[in-house]
């Protein structure tokens, strides 16, 4: 084989590597920022699925956490008779705050 091209294999598998290894970063720091904002709320996660479940007629699939502007919301992506709907639940006082036909909006 060609140096040259063992020299480009190399460095690309090496600039691969660094991608997905930047991406498990930035998930393992996503999941540490939800654990966190969890931990001030009143409404455990498993609560909110239920509240989920129960508002929907579905089956919860899919859970996370959301903060903005200061507010914690769980948002729970539920499947069932109506197809796939998305729950967002206010993790202070277990209300619902928002639902929606779909997948959660990116």
């Amino acid at each position: 084989m060609n140096i040259k091209l063992i020299a480009t294999l190399a460095f690309a598998g090496l600039l691969a590597t660094g991608a997905i290894a930047g991406t498990a970063v930035a998930a393992g720091d996503k999941e540490d920022r939800e654990a966190t904002a969890l931990q001030g709320a009143k409404v455990s996660l498993t609560q909110a699925i239920v509240t989920a479940e129960q508002q929907t007629g579905g089956r919860a699939y899919d859970a996370g956490v959301d903060t903005k502007g200061g507010q914690t919301h769980i948002v729970v992506e539920t499947n069932g008779p109506k197809g796939v709907q998305t729950v967002s639940i206010d993790a202070q006082s277990g209300q619902v705050v928002g639902s929606h036909a779909g997948g959660e909006a990116d």
